[in-house]
């Protein structure tokens, strides 16, 4: 079965798409990466003794949309509702031009910029788009704030649209070009329903009539289980060790309960340990610096085919994962970009 399923999993509106039901795709669509967004903001308050401004970008029904705005180098031109010839001027009510720098991170709140070199580096002038992206494209920061003067209070002006629809769909046509085969749509939330049911063919899951929850009936808790846990098992025997730090991520490969030693086995072991490792690292969003420690094998030969094998298992990644090097302890490094959050920083996991 190939299915994607709407919910609330782990307290967080989540994207699931199963095949032959294993998970091969995650995505928290509220929680996309908003860096180098540019807003049309309204100040709340200024704080003078931090030289400062908070800042509301989105509107009042999102769960994260007051960031810190610092106003010392701020421009008068961003100021959008008036004329002022200073920042010392900014109050609360001012309708203000900003640029996402930082997303908010646990008890730290976003930080804004009007800061005029980031606004002319983005995309919106550019003419790149990544992903979904809001808005039109810019001749110059003029036009920019001519445009900006003409729009509502928190709007999004350019950057990554966290629209739910266009993220279910976005997720949906990713899975069946890369699959090959459709994917049914599945929901027990009925605004989802709602939204979705005149463009895509969609199911609703009623859990009254079926009297079993989505995630019970679908078992999403045992399915989704490995990408909490430090220790990830193979079919094989062998298993995965999965350490995240601040500055880089370890993934140890260990032959585990396969007792057979060869060179041959050790490679296919690492074949199919370079697939799962692959798929952990997609799932929890792991990005900078990736360390996979392989079984240690004999020959050049069998390491050739393994780095063979993984860089072609990684070379159409979204995010541009890159084989780096295998050092002379036998260890290979990727760099991988960084998208959104990763699942730890989502859900808040302090122990996996």
């Amino acid at each position: 079965m190939s299915e994607i399923i709407v919910t609330n999993w782990k307290e967080h509106l989540s994207i699931l798409g199963f095949f032959d039901g294993k998970l091969i795709f995650l995505d928290f669509p509220c929680e996309n990466d908003r860096t180098g967004n540019i807003y049309v903001g309204r100040v709340e308050n200024v704080v003078s003794n931090l030289n400062a401004a908070f800042v509301r970008f989105e509107s009042n029904n999102k769960k994260h949309g007051i960031g810190f705005l610092p106003v010392k180098n701020l421009d008068p031109k961003f100021v959008l509702n008036r004329e002022i010839k200073s920042a010392s001027e900014l109050r609360a009510g001012d309708d203000v031009l900003v640029f996402l720098r930082t997303e908010e991170h646990k008890t730290k709140q976003a930080r804004l910029s009007c800061d005029e070199r980031a606004f002319r580096k983005s995309k919106a002038f550019s003419g790149e788009d990544s992903g979904h992206m809001e808005g039109q494209h810019y001749a110059d920061l003029e036009e920019l704030i001519k445009t900006a003067k003409c729009r509502c209070e928190y709007q999004l002006l350019h950057g990554n649209s966290s629209d739910l629809k266009a993220c279910i769909l976005s997720a949906k046509e990713q899975l069946e070009k890369e699959y090959g085969l459709e994917f049914k749509l599945i929901t027990d939330i009925s605004s989802v329903y709602d939204e979705l049911k005149e463009d895509s063919d969609i199911t609703f899951y009623d859990e009254e009539k079926s009297r079993l929850p989505i995630n019970v009936h679908y078992s999403l808790t045992s399915k989704t289980d490995d990408l909490l846990k430090k220790k990830v098992w193979l079919d094989s025997g062998a298993y995965l060790v999965i350490e995240q730090t601040e500055t880089l991520n370890l993934i140890d490969v260990n032959s585990g309960k396969n007792l057979k030693k060869s060179d041959e086995i050790f490679l296919e072991i690492n074949k199919e340990a370079a697939i799962e490792a692959y798929r952990q690292i997609r799932l929890r969003n792991l990005s900078g610096m990736i360390l996979i420690d392989f079984i240690d094998l004999k020959t050049k030969e069998a390491n050739d085919e393994l780095i063979e094998f993984v860089s072609d298992l990684v070379k159409k990644d979204r995010f541009n994962m890159r084989f780096i090097d295998l050092t002379g302890l036998g260890i290979m490094e990727f760099t991988r970009d960084k998208k959104n959050k990763t699942l730890r920083e989502t859900i808040d996991i302090h122990s996996m």
